[in-house]
């Protein structure tokens, strides 16, 4: 469920205020001065930082973490697990383990290791000949929620070992609809008939400044299928913004769209044998992009939030996908961002319909539809449109 950034707010202050002396929280600890003396509670500090990890860049919330990081690692016991409710169990340590991947705290960090035990260590001591966990060592407690919270937890680990987003941003996952059957062949029934599958041409391909990068599943994947290229062969640069050529002929390879033959004379700010020629003309015949007036197309300007929101709805429009959003369904999709009036009116059917289909994280405080894009933005976007057409 989305929020709007002041209820979000709201339930931060409400964590926050909760914190308990020892900088961890209990189950109903810390409303009042006279109930944050209480003990911590290990399963709940690790759910309270769950919960704020996201937003570790506000001071008040930095701080707070700091604090009860500190906490948890005094309460670790010397085999690296924890104790709640008067007993070692598996979920207490699985809260913590997810906790620390949400933070983006490596597994091994020296305050979580225990004579040499780690959270993952612990946790698989409670693993049963069936594959199973149990609640508590004497195998006392409900076997399913035990299971259920331990494989979460080793998967959120597995994830961070990996170097790919974590747990609760799972963003390189490829969404194709609830109960929805796979499709038997490649894209939606509705796509265009010049919409086609890029192949993988460059397995492995990456780049040095990529690694573990939020964004590196989706660069290495259309690096992979050469529709979008690094600044040299072995760096992506990918916080560098994008001008509209480049913009253009990525859109225009990620679709595998045959250029047209011989590029037309729409626009007279280019030369015909501009290296983006064809691919800018291509892309403006299949209505992906538009000039900035009837015969220009300004190709070295940079590409802003709002402009690739609506670049991208229309090549999902080509590749079948429903792009269209009342005035309504565009306002309550919009309204949780503070900043939402400042998108333009043209750009915000499509960057509501971003949103609602997950080419862009609405876990952002803010849309900044004026700000430049950034390269690894615009392969992220690319990347998840092409996985909701079936494309990958």
């Amino acid at each position: 469920m989305n929020y709007p950034n002041s209820r979000r707010d709201d339930y931060i202050n409400v964590i926050l205020r909760r914190q308990l002396n020892d900088g961890g929280w209990n189950l109903s600890g810390g409303e009042t001065e006279s109930t944050k003396n209480g003990p911590s509670d290990p399963d709940l500090t690790g759910m309270a930082l769950q919960a704020l990890a996201k937003y570790q860049h506000k001071p008040e919330v930095k701080a707070a973490i700091d604090k009860a990081l500190a906490c948890l690692s005094t309460l670790q016991n010397a085999n690296g697990g924890y104790t709640s409710w008067g007993s070692e169990n598996v979920e207490s340590a699985s809260q913590v383990l997810v906790a620390l991947c949400e933070l983006g705290i490596s597994i091994d960090d020296p305050r979580f290791v225990k004579n040499g035990k780690t959270l993952v260590d612990n946790i698989l001591t409670f693993k049963t000949a069936d594959g199973s966990f149990k609640h508590t060592q004497d195998g006392d407690g409900n076997g399913q929620m035990s299971t259920e919270q331990a494989l979460y937890a080793l998967v959120a680990a597995q994830r961070s070992l990996n170097g790919v987003n974590s747990l609760y941003r799972m963003d390189d996952t490829v969404k194709r609809g609830e109960f929805a059957p796979l499709p038997t062949t490649p894209g939606l029934p509705g796509k265009h008939a010049d919409v086609a599958v890029m192949p993988v041409v460059n397995a492995g391909k990456t780049f040095a400044d990529v690694k573990n990068h939020a964004n590196q599943t989706a660069i290495e994947a259309l690096a992979g299928r050469g529709i979008i290229n690094g600044k040299s062969d072995t760096l992506f640069d990918p916080n560098a913004t994008m001008t509209r050529a480049e913009f253009a002929t990525i859109v225009v390879r990620g679709l595998g769209l045959p250029l047209i033959p011989t590029p037309s004379r729409t626009f007279t700010d280019f030369a015909v044998n501009a290296w983006y020629g064809n691919t800018v003309e291509t892309a403006y015949y299949y209505g992906i992009v538009t000039g900035t007036s009837a015969t220009t197309f300004n190709p070295d300007g940079t590409i802003t939030r709002q402009e690739a929101a609506v670049m991208v709805a229309r090549a999902a429009k080509l590749c079948g996908m429903d792009t269209e959003r009342d005035a309504v369904t565009t306002r309550d999709t919009l309204a949780q961002f503070m900043d939402y009036r400042t998108v333009a009116d043209w750009a915000q059917p499509s960057m509501a319909f971003c949103y609602d289909v997950g080419i862009l994280d609405d876990s952002e405080m803010d849309i900044q539809p004026l700000v430049a894009v950034k390269r690894c933005e615009v392969a992220e976007m690319l990347y998840r449109m092409l996985g909701l057409a079936n494309l990958l």
